[in-house]
């Protein structure tokens, strides 16, 4: 029986599918070195395109209005020269016209055309060397401006491209790529392009990633041939990149590129009959007057001179006023601090001396080695070093301030590590003070050094530092020693733990607590199984007594590491014991909690355990006696990352032996500490109480002390000291001394330091550039009255914070850039009221006052040699509600008692 005709219609539409897609599979996945079964480029052929080339820049909002350009024109390839597959393309663009955003435009689009210095530069022919979809060779004209090749070169980059599905690796305009091609119908196919390397740019970035930015970047062509596959019919390329603050992705800058090649016409052109490539070459640069260079599809960046360039004295000069001391933790320092830095990083040494010695920057010189410390040239760090003498008692400020800059910033000069090492091993006459910050500044350094390149010389240094604080380590006596744990702390170096381990072992109770201390401060990675043991033993005590707080350092760790149920159920078991140190148990009992809190997998564990005793499944056994207290409050949250303040408080007597209050940001699984404030005493209780629960641990006659640590971005600095010895402690007693509110620390710091430049596919380079800046301020005071058996305390941290980020196209015919600033001016209250008169009464209060969030976007276009400047405004400003952090029950009750 004969098949209907319905039937035939459906073969014969099965078999036309079947031969269209095989079809495709023939002309896009053929070998790469099939290029032969079609016939694109034959000699001869003249194809005119007609090009356009758009560029757009807006806020992380695409909603809003954007600002940008396009450029338009005809290209024209000839081909001219073949042999054995290898072709030589003549490309000439024709009448690039510029079209800017203008109010006046009309719609839709809103561009206009616009004259500018592309209409006269020098616009010759050029060449490229084409085989099988490589473009092996670019010959570009002699004496052309670099933004009129770096087009040219986003041109060339377009006929670059394989008939071949799959992955691959190119390289061209966009820089070196992984790329992958796949098809779209017989006549169509994709090209994307991932994990572009804009190797030979300059960049920075912070090393702690949260403080870091993101770029998402999405770069993709569609290429479609003709029916015949004779010629390219069209490209479509597109570019796209977004750019937010790891730390809070609603700020951000968006930058997207749209270029095209629409086919006009084909026609006849001149060939060559040369036998090699280089005749050829040589021929059409005799005939043509055209002297060419060869170089790769690689954009390069301008060297664009900045317009109204202000020196760095002078821009110091301009500022100078709100630098002054009684702003900082305000916004006024901060915002102008990034403008010093980034005036400090194109200044002579001439310039910085010249700022360093005016008689009217005296008020603000420690401020000017804040913004020094960043710039981390060897020019810049001489200069400052024939001003500030490290061996002068009068400098101690300045050079403590300069030392902390150049500890804080994400981009250490090896050269000067090298210095600073060399001064510190040989020059005996400086300052105990400076000299303990110097080494905590040089093992800061190295730690970062270590992270950012791991070349051999770099790795000298870090070897060096290292032998220098152990060689000192070992032949330090008493006191002297503790200077070099700390800096331990800072370099974070692997092969230093099993010394660390020994002093824990065989060192004094200081020495094991200073070790526990920078052991924690490691990656914790490095927690092996022989630091866990040394942990379980100094925690149980199973070896000899310990210090309470490397008791608590080391539950630190065992509880970071997610401990095994047997070891959590020896931990919670610690409660029931009779350990006369009974603070210990109650920091271990707030520590599960807060773990608890956090984690639902932990939390289920601990509460099966605690079930599964009767001993602690009961008031007694989950009420230990005591005032230590651990636990975390939200200050931030939104969708791409947190923030908490971590409060842990180590007490003995009633009151606090150790304490901190850690301001962490939370993105996913990373966190980073931004700062560390750390609060120790010792040998008060004769003052407070006469309940001795020291357990034996400690001396009698401690001598009385206490303190206030710090850690900034991962660099702990220099102990601030308040009184050492019953002696200092009574003189601030009876004078006062203490009570008024006191600067202990202020500091300006850059945040975030992000530098980066995207190179585009149509052979612009945008500049990425992402800042940010704190102005901060550490201010404390404390009462004390021996009549009324009371203390009063306050630690204030205000901070005036700044971030700015820019993406900018800066070319010779036109400049367009989109930026952002935000700010904010914070505060973080810890008051403290101690009632002794008879039982101890402790009361904390944590307070964050009100504050104003601001963030303000500009977007500006501007045409270099004209008139014509636009500028988009966008101002916004939220409301951040102040509150007041909850501590615990106990702390409630305690206030109750205290203020009835």
């Amino acid at each position: 029986m004969l098949p209907s005709i319905n039937s035939y219609s459906i073969l014969y539409t099965l078999f036309a599918w079947f031969l269209g897609v095989c079809y495709g599979f023939v002309l896009l996945s053929s070998a790469a070195g099939h290029f032969s079964d079609v016939k694109l480029f034959e000699i001869g052929e003249s194809l005119r395109y007609k090009l356009q080339s758009t560029v757009l820049l807006n806020e992380k909002d695409l909603t809003a209005k954007n600002v940008g350009f396009f450029i338009d024109g005809e290209v024209v390839v000839d081909v001219i020269w073949e042999n054995d597959n290898q072709k030589v393309l003549r490309i000439q663009l024709k009448s690039p016209q510029l079209h800017i955003r203008s109010r006046k435009a009309p719609s839709p689009d809103g561009f206009k055309a616009h004259t500018s210095k592309l209409d006269d530069v020098v616009n010759k022919p050029f060449l490229i060397v084409w085989k099988d979809g490589r473009v092996e060779k670019l010959l570009l004209p002699k004496g052309e401006t670099l933004s009129l090749l770096n087009f040219k070169k986003g041109i060339a980059s377009l006929f670059q491209f394989q008939l071949v599905d799959g992955p691959n690796s190119e390289t061209d305009a966009s820089g070196k790529c992984n790329v992958t091609y796949s098809s779209v119908s017989p006549t169509k196919f994709l090209k994307t392009k991932t994990e572009c390397d804009s190797q030979g740019l300059p960049y920075t970035r912070n090393l702690d990633k949260i403080l870091g930015i993101e770029v998402n970047s999405l770069r993709r062509a569609e290429y479609e041939l003709d029916s015949t596959s004779t010629h390219i019919e069209s490209i479509n390329s597109q570019d796209s990149h977004l750019v937010i603050l790891s730390a809070k992705e609603d700020l951000g800058t968006h930058v997207e590129t749209l270029q095209s090649l629409i086919f006009i016409e084909k026609r006849r052109t001149e060939t060559f009959s040369e036998s090699s490539l280089e005749e050829v070459i040589d021929t059409i640069s005799k005939k043509s007057g055209i002297i060419f260079t060869q170089e790769t599809l690689l954009t390069e960046k301008e060297l664009v001179q900045p317009e109204d360039v202000i020196s760095f004295p002078k821009q110091v000069d301009n500022l100078r006023n709100h630098l002054k001391p009684e702003y900082f933790g305000t916004l006024k320092p901060a915002k102008v601090f990034l403008d010093l830095v980034n005036s400090a990083r194109s200044a002579t040494a001439a310039d910085i001396a010249k700022a360093l010695s005016s008689k009217k920057n005296k008020q603000i010189i420690e401020q000017l080695y804040d913004v020094l410390g960043y710039i981390q040239t060897t020019e810049c760090h001489e200069a400052v070093l024939k001003k500030l003498h490290f061996d002068k008692e009068e400098n101690i400020n300045s050079v403590e301030r300069y030392l902390w800059s150049l500890s804080f910033s994400s981009k250490p000069n090896p050269e000067i590590v090298k210095g600073l090492l060399k001064k510190f091993s040989k020059d005996i006459n400086i300052p105990e003070k400076v000299k303990e910050t110097l080494i905590l500044t040089i093992a800061s350094m190295a730690q970062k050094l270590s992270k950012l390149s791991p070349v051999s010389s770099n790795l000298k240094i870090i070897r060096d530092v290292e032998e220098t604080i152990l060689a000192n380590l070992e032949y330090a006596k008493g006191e002297e020693k503790f200077m070099y744990f700390r800096a331990l702390k800072n370099l974070k170096s692997p092969t230093t733990v099993p010394i660390l381990l020994n002093y824990i072992r065989n060192g004094t109770s200081k020495e094991g607590v200073l070790s526990w201390k920078a052991l924690q401060s490691f990656d914790a990675t490095l927690w092996n199984e022989e630091v866990l043991t040394a942990a379980k033993k100094t925690f149980f005590q199973l070896d000899r007594r310990h210090d309470s707080s490397s008791r608590t350092f080391a539950a630190d760790i065992l509880l970071a590491t997610k401990p095994s149920d047997d070891l959590l159920k020896d931990m919670l078991e610690f409660l029931l014991t009779r350990d006369p140190v009974y603070e210990i148990k109650q920091y271990i009992f707030q520590k599960i909690k807060l773990i608890a809190d956090g984690n639902s997998d932990f939390k289920e564990r601990v509460q099966r355990l605690i079930k599964s005793n009767r001993k602690l499944n009961n008031y007694s056994g989950m009420s230990p006696r005591g005032l230590s207290i651990a636990l975390t409050r939200r200050f931030l949250t939104s969708e791409s990352s947190n923030g908490s303040l971590v409060t842990v408080q180590e007490m003995k007597s009633g009151i606090v032996k150790r304490g901190t209050i850690d301001l962490v940001m939370e993105k996913g699984n990373m966190a980073s500490q931004l700062l560390s404030l750390g609060i120790f005493s010792g040998g008060l209780h004769s003052f407070i109480s006469s309940d001795n629960d020291a357990g034996g641990e400690e001396a009698a006659d401690e001598s009385a002390t206490a303190g206030i640590e710090l850690t900034v971005m991962g660099t702990q600095i220099r102990p601030f000291v308040f009184f050492n010895g019953q002696g200092e402690l009574m003189g601030h007693v009876w004078s006062g001394t203490a009570s008024e509110k006191t600067p202990a620390f202020q500091v300006l710091a850059l945040l975030q330091d992000n530098l980066e430049h995207i190179r585009l596919s149509n052979g612009f380079i945008a500049k990425v550039d992402f800042r940010g800046a704190t102005s901060f301020d550490l201010s404390g005071k404390i009462e004390i009255s021996l009549w009324n058996r009371n203390a009063e305390g306050l630690v204030q941290k205000s901070a005036g914070i700044v971030t700015t980020g820019s993406t900018s196209i800066d070319t010779m015919f036109v400049k367009s850039q989109v930026e952002f600033t935000a700010s904010i001016e914070t505060k973080l209250d810890l008051q403290t009221d101690i009632d002794f008169s008879s039982n101890i009464h402790l009361c904390m209060r944590l307070t964050q006052p009100d504050a104003l969030f601001r963030h303000n976007i500009f977007k500006v276009e501007r045409i270099p040699g004209s008139k014509h400047k636009m500028r988009i405004s966008k101002y916004k400003k939220y409301s951040v509600p102040g509150t007041t952090y909850s501590i615990n029950k106990k702390n409630n009750e305690m206030c109750s008692a205290i203020f009835g």
